[in-house]
């Protein structure tokens, strides 16, 4: 359990291990390497090979004098291979970096400044980059509001908080002892979410706006190349499904209460059922669903820490959303969850209703 007494001073010359777990990224991978070496400060870097079949093998093995590289025979998932590859590191803080994205400039020299005792998870921006590494935008946009001090209420009670994706994510090795490994059958993939639903609930978080790494944006991306969006919401709502049963098992060990209807209140997960409703009604998963019912209990939730201008929008959005006809509704959460269907002038109000109302159209 938290505790709200910790000291907050950094402990003196903290060390980093950096994990890279690649499956078939042979295109990628020896970019985030070098990514790392090249910050010009001490990093135990541990390359995992999670059965590739492709030639990231041998981009690995080109770096052999400056890595710590772990072969695996098959492929594990990711879930799998980060496992191993946290068995390997012995830093005071871990971060799990995606084998297609790839470390800034200056990344390790901000996330050990910013190193605390009370510390378990550190969220950090992240910029999106194109497959060339082009970069462009942040992830998340600014005006959403990163975790902060001790969340493990709104996780247990909401289900989700803001947060990053795997490579703008910093651990304490301390908190990650608690809770690896990461169950392999269950985050096959999405193993991240195991880890920002299971870690605050032992230790608190710490939010920073400075950018440590690229999120890039390409077509080979998991939940990027499934068109099928009915169905790859569905996979989203099972990992909710996962991600919640982590959090029960956690806090269980801690004896913390958890809502019993973590889905209900949790609205990226409402927003899964939406498109999933919309795009493939016929095989929705939750029984009784209804755009009336999604609609009223997107209307009762609030987000911590979000300004109430951005929270009357979010509301608006769903009133809207929820009474639209299907064609157009089928249209507009295309271009919430398909960046580059959206047609250039989209972009341009999103970009105003950011600048004036707060509000992040992702």
């Amino acid at each position: 359990m938290i505790n709200d007494n910790s000291q907050v001073a950094a402990s003196a010359s903290p060390r980093l291990s950096v994990i890279i777990s690649c499956y078939n990224y042979e295109a990628f991978l020896g970019a985030a390497i070098d990514s790392v070496l090249s910050q010009g400060v001490p990093v135990e870097l541990i390359v995992v090979d999670n059965g590739s079949t492709d030639g990231s093998r041998s981009v690995l093995l080109r770096y052999a004098n400056a890595i710590i590289p772990v072969l695996l025979d098959s492929n594990r998932g990711q879930g799998g291979g980060l496992n191993a590859g946290y068995e390997r590191a012995s830093g005071d803080l871990v971060l799990f970096l995606d084998a297609d994205d790839f470390l800034l400039p200056g990344a390790v020299r901000s996330i050990l400044d910013n190193h605390r005792t009370d510390v378990g998870v550190y969220h950090y921006r992240m910029r999106y980059a194109d497959e060339e590494g082009k970069l462009s935008g942040l992830h998340p946009p600014a005006e959403l509001p990163l975790a902060e001090g001790d969340i493990s209420h709104q996780l247990r009670f909401n289900g989700r908080y803001i947060t990053t994706v795997t490579s703008g994510l910093v651990f304490s090795r301390e908190a990650l002892q608690r809770v690896m490994p990461i169950p392999e059958a269950e985050f096959q993939m999405g193993a991240d979410g195991y880890l920002v639903a299971t870690v605050p609930l032992h230790a608190a978080s710490a939010s920073f706006d400075a950018e440590v790494s690229a999120y890039r944006l390409h077509a080979r991306q998991f939940t990027r190349a499934r068109r099928d969006f009915g169905r790859r919401s569905r996979w989203r709502m099972e990992h909710d499904l996962q991600r919640y049963e982590a959090i029960r098992s956690h806090a269980g060990r801690l004896g913390l209460p958890v809502s019993d209807r973590l889905g209900d209140r949790d609205l990226d997960h409402l927003q899964e059922r939406l498109v999933s409703l919309t795009f493939d009604p016929a095989a929705h998963p939750v029984p009784g669903d209804s755009l009336s019912e999604l609609r009223r209990l997107a209307r009762a939730i609030d987000t911590p820490g979000m300004s109430m201008r951005a929270q009357i929008a979010q509301r608006v959005w769903w009133e809207a959303i929820t009474r639209l006809p299907s064609g157009l509704r089928k249209t507009l959460l295309l271009w919430k969850i398909d960046p580059p269907s959206r047609p250039t002038w989209l972009k341009s109000v999103a970009r105003a209703l950011r600048n004036r109302m707060g509000v992040a159209f992702r």
